[in-house]
């Protein structure tokens, strides 16, 4: 009988990399296309190919992994930021047609709030206003 290997949570996962760049529909049964992550332009183009027959899924699309860390959860939803090629250039805008790099982006973040970390501290402050008028309004029922 062949022994089944086990795979523990802590185990390195190999993943073939040609998984990591596919784009899926809308519904995200179907894989309707590809990007390597190097090149946002090349993401653009596929995109406007895949959407003269499908949708496809933009809250997943491949390479998400390239937006750095200070860019991620708030300002990535900001913004926002769907994913950024290797060399720091990020698809943006609601619409997902924008491209903006991740200096631009910082940029806009520093002029308008003084920095990335004075926005996440603007929406802290905000969300524990709203929690406490939440828990005010409860306490008065």
């Amino acid at each position: 009988m062949a022994e089944i290997g086990r795979r523990f949570s802590l185990d390195k996962v190999h993943v073939d990399p040609s998984l990591k760049n596919k784009i899926f529909s809308a519904d995200g049964d179907d894989h309707i296309g590809n990007w390597n992550g190097e090149c946002i332009d090349d993401l653009v183009i596929e995109i406007d190919r895949i959407e003269e027959r499908a949708d496809p899924n933009y809250s997943s699309l491949p390479h998400r992994e390239n937006i750095p860390e200070d860019l991620r959860l708030e300002v990535e939803k900001d913004f926002p930021i769907w994913t950024c090629d290797i060399k720091g250039r990020c698809l943006t805008g609601d619409a997902g047609d924008g491209i903006k790099t991740v200096e631009e982006i910082r940029d806009f973040y520093k002029a308008e709030y003084g920095s990335i970390d004075n926005f996440k501290e603007k929406l802290r402050i905000e969300r524990e206003k709203f929690v406490q008028e939440i828990k005010n309004r409860s306490e008065g029922d």
